[in-house]
């Protein structure tokens, strides 16, 4: 802990001890292939770099689906379902959007502005911005 805040290592720990307690799916790591395929299409498709705060996620865990909020991750998972970041960004707009998305909760995306990279908290219904972060 860094000055009273979990690192990402220390928030994953704790979200994958809660879900073992209650014998929940907690995703192992994406293969390294899956990851180059995830940078890929990010950078060919959606033009974007992704983060590296992201890409250490499906280093660790292949997406987390914790308390209703999801982070999608480099493979989409059919039982229990979890969005692909590939697939959701690709349901979810056409690749020349305004955001290119990296999780979401039942009534909000969380996304990256393409052109800012200003971090976005959407309405689900409108993908109206109602929260920015740097």
């Amino acid at each position: 802990m860094t000055g009273g805040v979990l690192t990402l290592e220390e928030l994953l720990a704790r979200i994958d001890a809660e879900k073992h307690a209650f014998d929940q799916i907690v995703w192992s790591p994406a293969s390294t292939r899956a990851i180059e395929r995830l940078s890929a299409f990010a950078r060919d498709t959606l033009q974007t770099e992704l983060p590296p705060g992201y890409i250490a996620l499906p280093r660790r865990n292949d997406g987390i689906d914790s308390n209703s909020y999801i982070i999608y991750g480099a493979n989409e998972h059919a039982r229990p379902f979890l969005p692909g970041f590939a697939e959701a960004n690709m349901r979810l707009s056409d690749p020349a959007a305004r955001f290119v998305f990296h999780g979401d909760s039942g009534h909000e995306f969380y996304a990256q502005e393409r052109q800012s990279g200003v971090w976005v908290v959407l309405d689900r219904p409108s993908l109206d911005v109602i929260a920015r972060f740097p």
